[in-house]
């Protein structure tokens, strides 16, 4: 009677690298390949600082002081905007009812402001009323923006 022969394993690891050839090593980077991965990372880290930078600088900041309600068909806002002084900014304000709806909506433009109303950082002071279509329980500024300079110059040419 013929004896089984042990059985071979055809997962072991010398018989694989016989069969297909030796695993290849993972290339690593030398010193100058790291030299230059950071010298990348570097470059990139500091154009995306000025990127930030340069956009916040540009942009006109605002911050809401107080609101109020007036009657049902009326809210004020008041809020403070830090614009650089030669731009034309315009703010969109909202009124919001106890359920968070829009229950009126109104957008206030603000040019130059004379330096005796500006504040520290050429902030200065606004108040702007918003017509409602019911009772309101709060009025906020949702966004303010830089109006588009080629537009100013071809309204004050029209004009």
């Amino acid at each position: 009677m013929p004896r089984p022969e042990a059985a071979v394993s055809t997962d072991s690891p010398d018989l694989l690298r016989d069969r297909y050839g030796a695993t290849r090593r993972a290339r690593r980077l030398g010193p100058r390949g790291w030299i230059g991965v950071i010298a990348l990372a570097t470059l990139l880290a500091a154009g995306f600082a000025v990127w930030v930078l340069a956009g916040r600088s540009a942009a006109p900041t605002f911050k809401d002081i107080g609101f109020q309600v007036v009657s049902e068909a009326r809210a004020t806002a008041d809020f403070d905007l830090t614009k650089r002084p030669d731009d034309v900014v315009t703010c969109a304000v909202t009124a919001l009812n106890h359920e968070y709806a829009v229950v009126g909506w109104t957008e206030v433009t603000v040019g130059a402001v004379p330096e005796d109303e500006l504040g520290d950082g050429g902030t200065s002071a606004h108040r702007v009323s918003v017509r409602t279509t019911n009772l309101a329980t709060t009025a906020v500024v949702d966004s303010c923006w830089v109006e588009d300079r080629g537009a100013q110059a071809a309204g004050a040419g029209a004009s």
